[in-house]
């Protein structure tokens, strides 16, 4: 795990904001280009990529970018969403998240996984499948919704939680590259406990939340014990299943996503502590701003979370 200290942060944030991002962005996009490199390899034994990660990892674009990586190599990469397999509301009981007394959306019965083994596993041996497509307006699965067939210079990615599932993982390892994307880094203040890798996707969550799902940072705290809770018991198990890693984080993000939130955060104390986000309490105000707005490249990650 990297560690980055708040006085480093602050100080390029300060006087070398252009460099910092720079050299951030060029981090990320390396660790991208090895990632499809290797898939690119083994494509004709691998046509499957499974992409995992916790929430708020960058999995979306980061799928993107693998995929136009991809592209260099001559491969076209098919994409199917993995909540195109959420089962439809009535015909089935969402199981209870009892330790935060509220459903628990996270859990793998919401999903037909045995489908969607299949299908992967159909598409691995050159056949032809329907696709549904989860309308979640209506909250229904509608079956049948497009085929796809893989020709030989194609691979097909699919990204979520429940990727690495040995429902999923379990017929298909020698068909499959699992890749596995989180936050891996902390910062660590010049006071008190370091602020560790979830924390960190805390605060994207909260920005993206605040900004494009119309969910206050409030709510965002109140829903992050069930997340992590989700993460406990659906993802961390089968981390040991991937081929590949990506480490999305870019230090320069602390302090964009720190000035946004900061004036939010300061009023929930409480709450923040109660979420086990106590050390991102303690350092609110400690926290350069960054002139940004010039540097950060139309692809990066971040945009996912500030726009």
């Amino acid at each position: 795990m990297a560690e980055f200290t708040l006085k480093f942060i602050n100080h390029r944030a300060r006087y070398e904001a252009a460099d910092f991002i720079h050299e951030c962005e060029q981090h990320y996009h390396a660790q991208v280009l090895a990632v499809a490199e290797e898939i690119a390899r083994n494509s004709t034994n691998k046509p499957i990529v499974l992409i995992n990660g916790p929430s708020s990892s960058g999995k979306t674009t980061t799928n993107d970018r693998i995929a136009r990586a991809l592209e260099a190599h001559g491969i076209h990469a098919e994409m199917i969403s993995m909540d195109d397999y959420y089962r439809t509301v009535g015909t089935y009981e969402i199981p209870p998240d009892p330790e935060n007394g509220v459903p628990d959306l996270e859990s793998p019965e919401c999903m037909n996984l045995p489908l969607l083994s299949q299908h992967l596993a159909q598409l691995a041996e050159g056949q032809e499948i329907s696709l549904p497509r989860f309308e979640f307006e209506t909250r229904t699965s509608i079956p049948d919704a497009r085929t796809l067939r893989l020709d030989p210079d194609e691979v097909v990615l699919i990204e979520g939680i429940h990727s690495f599932n040995p429902v999923i993982m379990g017929d298909l390892a020698h068909a499959a590259t699992g890749v596995y994307l989180s936050v891996a880094s902390a910062v660590v203040p010049e006071e008190g406990p370091r602020l560790e890798p979830y924390m960190l996707r805390f605060l994207r969550r909260a920005m993206r939340d605040s900004l494009f799902r119309n969910s206050p940072v409030e709510e965002t705290l109140h829903q992050w014990n069930s997340v992590r809770r989700g993460e406990r018991l659906y993802i961390a198990p089968y981390r040991g299943q991937a081929n590949l890693t990506v480490d999305t984080f870019l230090p320069y993000e602390f302090c964009i996503l720190m000035q946004h939130l900061t004036p939010r955060l300061q009023q929930y104390a409480q709450e923040l502590a109660g979420a086990d986000l106590a050390p991102i309490g303690a350092v609110l105000g400690q926290v350069a701003p960054i002139d940004y707005m010039d540097f950060i490249p139309e692809d990066s990650v971040l945009h996912e979370f500030i726009g």
